[in-house]
C-alpha cells in the first residue's frame, strides 16, 4: 500500500509573489526509484490559520477513521463543482426565510414534494448557467446543492413552475416585507418599464405578435412588466401578451402597488410609452406624483422651446455629466397640461456627441448612396428603364435608413439625380443633441426630479441583466402558467444578484463616508480611488462567484467537498455582506 502524506509546495509567480499549496501526496515506488505524486490539493496554506490548519488535519482523520495513514485507493477525487453561487445563495435564501414562506404559502396545498428545494435550484442554476430545465436536471451534480433524502426529478421542476404561480401575490408581498425589513428601506420611489422576451412554439395563448424591441417582429413574445426600487430591486412584475402597448399595462401595475403592497404614498416613475391622459389620471386618482421623461423627438420638444433655451450657461449640472433647466410651463406645447405640471428640460453632453457623431455618419452615407445611385442613373443599362416612381423609391429607401428623410430635398428630372443638404433642419437637429423632458407634478427640487428620472435606467439595466446574462428568453414552454413560471424564476434570480450589489454597495458607501472625513488630502483621494475601483454590480460579483468551485472526493466511503479559500473579490463581499466562510471540508452523503 502506497502511503498518504501532506506536503508544502513554494511556487513564485510573476509577480514577484511567493505563495505555498498544502498538498496530499502519494509515494510510490517506480522500478529502484521512489517517487510522488500529487493526488489532491488543499490550496494556499498561507490563507489558513494555524487552527484551521488542525481543523483540516482533525477532519482528515475523521473521514479515515483515525487511521494514521491511507492508500491512494482511499482517495478518490470525483469532480470540481461549483461552489461559490451556491453558497452565497443559499445563506441569502435562509436570510429571507424563502423556503418557510414557500412552504407557508402551499401549506394548504396537496404538494407532494419540496418546491422551495426545486424553486433554488432553478434560480441558482440560472446564475451559474441559465439553461433549460432538462440541462439543469442532467448537470445538478456540478452544483453545490442541499442534501436531501429525496432524488431529483425532471417533472417536479415543471410541477414548481406551476405551483409558485398559484401563490405569485403571497410570495411576492412576503418577499418585499422580508426586504423591507431586512434592507431597511421605506419605499418613496417606485420605477415601472416594459420590455419583451420570445417565446418560441406557437401554443402559448399569450404569445403574440407585437413592438419587437429586438427588430424580430417574425417572432412571437410576451411583455414584461417589472416594478422596482430606486436601487433596482424588484417589487412585483407582470407578463402581458405580446401585443401589449406599453401604456396599457400602467393601469393593472398601479392597482397592484396599491391594493397588495399598501403602498400609499410614492413618486412614480416612467418613460414616455407609459404616458397617457387616462394613465396620468389614474396616478392622480391614486395619489401618485409622478415622474415621465420625454425623448428629444417628444412633440413637447418642439423647435420653439429648444431654439428659445438654447443657451447652455443657464443650464445648472449635477454629477454624471448631466444638466437640467426648469423651463415655464408655458413655453411647451403639451395638451395634457395640468396647473401643477412643471417641465424640466435636461441636457447630457455625453449623448450631444453620440448623437452628433452618429448624424453625420448617417448623412456622409446618405451622400455616398445618393452620389452612387445618380452615377447609376446616368450610365447605359439592360433592360427596362426606371421609372420616375422607381427612382424615388430607391430614395426613400436611402434616407429612411438611418432617418436622414428630413435633412435632404431629392429631384429627379428623368435622366438626372440632383439632391441638396437641408441646412436649416440639420441645424434644428443639432439643438436637440443630448436633449429629453422631464414632466413632474411632484413639489421635488429641479434636480431631485432628474436624479429620480435618471434612476430609470436602473430598470433598464435589470431588463438587460434579466434579458441577457440571466436568458429569460427564448422561452420553449408553450403552457402560459410554465411561460410566467419561468419569468419568475428569473425576477428572483435576479432579485439575489441585485440584494448582493445592493448590500455590497451600501458598506462601500460607508466606507467611502469614512474616507471622505480623513485630513490628508492625498491619502484621501488614494483611498477613495481604491474604493470606487471596487463599486462592482450585481453582476460582477456573481462573475467572481462562479469562479470560486470545490473538489469533491471520497475518503474510505466518506464523501467530502475540500473548500479553498474564496477569490479575492469575493471575500471581500462576503466580508462586507457579514456571510462566514465555509468549513474548508464540508461532509457529503456517501456517493452513489
Amino acid at each position: 500500500m502506497s502511503p498518504l502524506f501532506p506536503q508544502i509546495v513554494t511556487t513564485k509567480k510573476p509577480d514577484g509573489r511567493t505563495y505555498r499549496y498544502l498538498h496530499i501526496v502519494e509515494s510510490y515506488r517506480d522500478g529502484n526509484t521512489v517517487k510522488k505524486r500529487r493526488i489532491a490539493s488543499l490550496g494556499n496554506i498561507d490563507a489558513y490559520s494555524e487552527k484551521e490548519i488542525l481543523q483540516i488535519i482533525e477532519k482528515l482523520e475523521s473521514l479515515l477513521q483515525h487511521r494514521a495513514r491511507g492508500s491512494a485507493e482511499d482517495l478518490e477525487p470525483h469532480q470540481t463543482v461549483q461552489f461559490g453561487v451556491p453558497y452565497v445563495v443559499q445563506f441569502l435564501w435562509d436570510q429571507i426565510g424563502l423556503t418557510d414562506i414557500l412552504r407557508d404559502a402551499l401549506k394548504d396545498r396537496d404538494v407532494t414534494f419540496d418546491v422551495a428545494r426545486y424553486i433554488q435550484a432553478m434560480v441558482i442554476g440560472r446564475l451559474v448557467d441559465p439553461s433549460s430545465k432538462l440541462h439543469l436536471f442532467e448537470t445538478l451534480e456540478n452544483l453545490y446543492l442541499p442534501e436531501s433524502g429525496e432524488p431529483w426529478q425532471l417533472q417536479h421542476f415543471y410541477r414548481a413552475l406551476d405551483y409558485i404561480m398559484d401563490i405569485k401575490p403571497e410570495l411576492e408581498r412576503a418577499l418585499y416585507t422580508r426586504l423591507t425589513d431586512l434592507l431597511s428601506f421605506r419605499l418613496s420611489l417606485v420605477l415601472y418599464d416594459v420590455t419583451s422576451t420570445h417565446v418560441t412554439g406557437h401554443h402559448c395563448p399569450i404569445a403574440q405578435h407585437g413592438y419587437s424591441r429586438t427588430h424580430r417582429p417574425d417572432l412571437e413574445q410576451v411583455e414584461l412588466g417589472l416594478l422596482v426600487t430606486p436601487e433596482g430591486l424588484p417589487i412585483t412584475h407582470e407578463v402581458f401578451p405580446g401585443n401589449t402597448a406599453d401604456k396599457q399595462t400602467v393601469p393593472q401595475i398601479l392597482e397592484r402597488l396599491r391594493r397588495e403592497f399598501a403602498v400609499d404614498q410614492c413618486v412614480f416613475v416612467g418613460d414616455r410609452g407609459m404616458v397617457t391622459e387616462r394613465n396620468i389620471s389614474l396616478l392622480r386618482e391614486a395619489g401618485f406624483p409622478y415622474i415621465v421623461g420625454y425623448h428629444k423627438r417628444g412633440r413637447i420638444v418642439s423647435d420653439q422651446l429648444l431654439e428659445k433655451f438654447q443657451d447652455l450657461s443657464r443650464f445648472a449640472s449635477i454629477q454624471d455629466n448631466l444638466w437640467y433647466l426648469e423651463v415655464p410651463a408655458s413655453e411647451v406645447d403639451d395638451d395634457e397640461k395640468e396647473p401643477d405640471t412643471r417641465y424640466i428640460l435636461c441636457y447630457n453632453p455625453v449623448k450631444a456627441e453620440q448623437d452628433a457623431a452618429y448624424r453625420e455618419s448617417a448623412l456622409e452615407e446618405a451622400q455616398r448612396a445618393l452620389d452612387e445611385l445618380s452615377t447609376r442613373l446616368t450610365q447605359p443599362r439592360r433592360g427596362r428603364k426606371l421609372t420616375m416612381q422607381g427612382v424615388m423609391l430607391k430614395v426613400a429607401d436611402i434616407l429612411t435608413r438611418r432617418g436622414m428623410e428630413a435633412f435632404f430635398e431629392v429631384e429627379y428630372d428623368g435622366g438626372r439625380l440632383h439632391w441638396t443638404r437641408v441646412e436649416e433642419a440639420i441645424r434644428r437637429e443639432v439643438l436637440r443633441d443630448g436633449k429629453f423632458i422631464v414632466k413632474t407634478n411632484t413639489t421635488l427640487s429641479a434636480d431631485e426630479v432628474v436624479r429620480s428620472y435618471k434612476t430609470l435606467m436602473g430598470v433598464e439595466r435589470a431588463f438587460r441583466e434579466i434579458k441577457n446574462s440571466l436568458e429569460v428568453g427564448p422561452m420553449y414552454h408553450w403552457n402560459e402558467r410554465r411561460v410566467r413560471g419561468h419569468i419568475f424564476v428569473c425576477v428572483l434570480a435576479y432579485l439575489f444578484e441585485q440584494e448582493l450589489q445592493v448590500l455590497y454597495r451600501r458598506s462601500l458607501d460607508a466606507e467611502m463616508q469614512k474616507a471622505m472625513d480623513m485630513t490628508e488630502e492625498s491619502e484621501r483621494e488614494s483611498k477613495l480611488r481604491g474604493l470606487e475601483k471596487k463599486r462592482y454590480t450585481g453582476a460582477k460579483i456573481v462573475q467572481e462567484l462562479g469562479r470560486w468551485g470545490a473538489l469533491k472526493a471520497s475518503f474510505l466511503g466518506k464523501t467530502f467537498l475540500s473548500v479553498p479559500p474564496a477569490p479575492p473579490i469575493v471575500a471581500d463581499v462576503m466580508k462586507r455582506l457579514g456571510i462566514p466562510h465555509p468549513s474548508k471540508m464540508i461532509e457529503l452523503a456517501p456517493t452513489n
